[in-house]
């Protein structure tokens, strides 16, 4: 009976890793190297100002899913109804009818040309309200003709989480750099809750960087939470130092299956 457990336990591992652990990494690899991929920036513009955070598509007719808060402009003090969401890559496979494509060279990189392409959207509201769910989540909806790739959901309904587990982060690097291709899926560690204005959220620890707020989280590759704030630690003459605690929404399809469907009828 030893010797047979010791057999077992060598099939399960390769090189010292789990199995499944190559799989993993294999998964989240073929999304920071697709193009397009269903990761997105959202841009919301007041009169002076312009607010930024990421989001994910979640449907192929150009739904996305962000934060609520992207539409809110301090400087102007109220919310604003212009927004335009865009994908960075060579776009080669995307949606027409975009409004505008960028390009930008990188001196760095030899003037090496990237590019990011921005479509017009308009956010969801129901009941008069922008927040879904009563969350720091909001639904906006893209104007393309043709399939937007997407990211599915871990689950139908609401997902169990537990104490230590290990999800990903999504994150352009730069989101206030126009076309910068720079993008992470980076582990975070959930360690506990927090209560905030937009009801409970979950905390985690990890890298992330100013501005990855509307990031979306994943659990084997696919959508389970939406980051809605960064807790940054500020050292002494050094600035921001991108490590610490974020608090994310946890998410699942049923919630959301209102706004898509109420989006659908509006088109129609």
């Amino acid at each position: 009976m030893r010797s047979c457990i010791k057999i077992i336990f060598v099939v399960l591992t390769l090189g010292g890793l789990p199995a499944g652990a190559q799989e993993a990494l294999k998964v989240i690899e073929k999304l920071a190297a697709a193009d397009p991929k269903p990761f997105v920036i959202i841009e919301g513009s007041g009169e002076k100002t312009k607010n930024r955070a990421q989001g994910v598509v979640i449907s192929s007719k150009g739904h996305v899913l962000s934060v609520g808060h992207v539409a809110w402009i301090s400087d102007d003090n109220a919310f604003t109804e212009k927004f335009r969401i865009s994908f960075r890559g060579k776009g080669e496979n995307l949606p027409k009818g975009m409004a505008h494509k960028h390009k930008t060279l990188f001196a760095d990189r030899e003037n090496a040309a990237f590019f990011e392409q921005y479509y017009s959207a308009k956010i969801h509201k129901s009941g008069g309200s922008r927040f879904v769910v009563g969350g720091d989540l909001a639904v906006f909806k893209m104007e393309g003709k043709g399939d937007f790739p997407k990211m599915e959901f871990y689950s139908k309904s609401k997902p169990e989480l537990a104490l230590g587990e290990t999800l990903h982060l999504c994150h352009f690097t730069f989101p206030h750099k126009a076309a910068d291709p720079y993008f992470l899926i980076n582990p975070v560690e959930i360690v506990g809750v927090a209560q905030t204005a937009h009801g409970l959220q979950y905390l985690a620890k990890g890298y992330y960087r100013i501005g990855s707020s509307g990031g979306a989280i994943l659990k084997n590759g696919k959508l389970i939470g939406i980051q809605a704030s960064a807790y940054t630690v500020n050292a002494k003459g050094v600035g921001e130092v991108p490590l610490g605690l974020i608090s994310f929404e946890l998410v699942w399809s049923d919630q959301f299956k209102e706004a898509l469907d109420s989006a659908a009828k509006k088109e129609k």
